[in-house]
């Protein structure tokens, strides 16, 4: 099983710092808190759970002009250096209202990431849900329980992916976190689940939007055209608050998670379909190698363990095949063409493929 850490960045969230941290760390992943300097108890709170799930917690605080501020690039730059520091084999970019699920009800976080990467796939898509109210709720201890309903996306929210494999290159502050970026990028078809918890009370809203927000946005950043959400807002009304029921939706597990593995199945059967069968072959050939590229293998020796694999399923789908032991590339080379033959398979008729294809051993030297 992979090892996973969410890199949480915090400012004030003591309502909601307690819950969103437990449930990280419930779903498998460790978490490693930037606290942006709250001046509540969000940094009390989590201290107990240093060395139980919390890595550390790190303080820290910027400055613009001679006043406090949000910067928010040189948060996202922080997480990008602690990704490439701390040793895990994913991690996530996650705020303080937030929860985190994988798109399979009976799969954990950390399970349905690891199985992202025996996948080999290294960036995972969210699908945000802005959980609303409609009046004002006493605080909570558990806002999922309490805010059952969402509304849509906004259009500028539309790209999450906020979820990657470790690499020395990766870069999420360039689209302003909303885009993780790595070499050789290969985002998963199903999106995860991204629960979003922005405003909790009438008195939340404006403490956050006039005083955390507003007062402490970069110029710098304003000027990149970052932070425009608020700008027409003077003051916080409860109509900017407070939603009709008939603009939500109330949240159902079992039901969004059957459409988001619903649409990654149809985008994966699209890609599959574009490829003529005459051509599957070299099709096969060629994103194997350029999966891996840079990498040894020449276009023979990648043929000739695309024959490997070829047998290796063939015997598996009869009764059992072999163990295999190589090199750990050509072990790595081997797995990406029995997922890839496995699923040309599966869409021909052969359901229990899959399965088959699990049981057949590969180990590195």
């Amino acid at each position: 099983m992979i090892k996973a850490c969410a890199i949480l960045a915090t400012y004030n969230e003591a309502d909601i710092i307690e819950e969103s941290v437990t449930k990280l760390i419930a779903g498998g992943a460790d978490v490693f808190v930037i606290d942006n300097g709250s001046t509540d108890r969000t940094a009390e709170i989590l201290a107990p759970y240093v060395g139980r799930g919390v890595v550390d917690i790190r303080t820290v605080k910027f400055h613009e002009d001679g006043r406090e501020i949000y910067d928010w690039t040189s948060i996202l730059r922080m997480k990008e250096a602690l990704s490439k520091e701390l040793g895990f084999d994913w991690y996530l970019h996650v705020d303080a209202d937030e929860i985190r699920y994988s798109p399979w009800p009976h799969l954990s976080l950390l399970e349905g990431l690891d199985r992202v990467d025996r996948s080999g796939y290294n960036l995972i898509n969210f699908k945000l849900f802005n959980f609303r109210l409609t009046q004002d709720i006493p605080v909570s201890d558990d806002y999922e329980r309490d805010m059952p309903d969402y509304s849509a996306g906004e259009y500028f929210n539309q790209y999450q992916v906020k979820a990657w494999k470790a690499h020395p290159d990766i870069d999420i502050a360039g689209f302003g976190g909303h885009i993780a970026r790595r070499p050789d990028a290969r985002i998963y078809p199903v999106r995860f689940i991204h629960k979003h918890y922005p405003v909790r009370s009438l008195e939340h809203g404006k403490r956050k939007i006039l005083q955390e927000r507003k007062q402490r946005f970069s110029n710098a950043e304003k000027q990149r055209g970052w932070h425009v959400q608020y700008d027409e807002m003077a003051d916080v009304q409860p109509t900017d608050v407070f939603w009709t029921n008939d603009k939500l939706t109330q949240f159902d597990m079992q039901p969004e998670c059957l459409h988001l593995l619903e649409e990654g199945a149809d985008v994966a059967c699209n890609l599959l379909s574009t490829v003529n069968p005459n051509e599957w072959d070299a099709y096969l050939e060629r994103s194997l190698i350029q999966r891996f590229s840079p990498s040894p293998f020449t276009p023979e020796h990648a043929r000739q363990l695309l024959g490997v694999s070829r047998q290796l399923l063939s015997m598996a789908s009869k009764g059992t095949a072999p163990p295999v032991e190589s090199a750990a590339q050509d072990i790595a080379f081997m797995r990406c063409a029995l997922q890839l033959l496995a699923s040309r398979q599966w869409l021909s008729g052969d359901a229990s493929i899959f399965q088959r294809t699990a049981a057949i051993s590969l180990k590195s030297l």
